[in-house]
């Protein structure tokens, strides 16, 4: 057995592939157009014409209500910046980034813990 004319490799790594597209080379020869993936429909899935969309409404499309939590990685990083920097440190701007992608419950428990860090008066 040779090597695979369309990946070249031998033996093939992915014959269903190669074989896939081989054939979409066929129908491109033969004038036919393309063969695209089905677009999903309106009932919670992808809407049709995502072919056209630009990378940040698609990416808006496929995330539609799967925001996770803030990691506690970034609410360690904002604690760590404000004990040694001081408050100072929430105005920097990797830090003003940090907080706008916090959601409700980590900005209420970098309150805490910066609470926590000035101590009793």
């Amino acid at each position: 057995m040779g090597a695979c004319i369309t990946c070249g490799a031998d033996p093939c790594t992915n014959p269903g592939f190669c074989a896939s597209c081989r054939e979409a080379d066929k129908r491109r020869i033969r004038g036919e157009q393309p063969r695209y993936i089905d677009t999903w429909d309106n009932a919670g899935r992808l809407p049709s014409g995502w072919e056209r969309m630009s990378i940040s409404t698609l990416w808006s499309a496929l995330n539609y209500g799967v925001w996770r939590p803030t990691p506690q990685s970034t609410i360690d990083a904002i604690v760590h910046s404000v004990r040694e920097r001081g408050p100072a440190a929430l105005l920097e701007p990797v830090n003003i980034a940090r907080l706008r992608a916090c959601d409700a419950a980590a900005r209420a428990e970098i309150d805490q813990r910066i609470i926590k860090l000035r101590g009793p008066k």
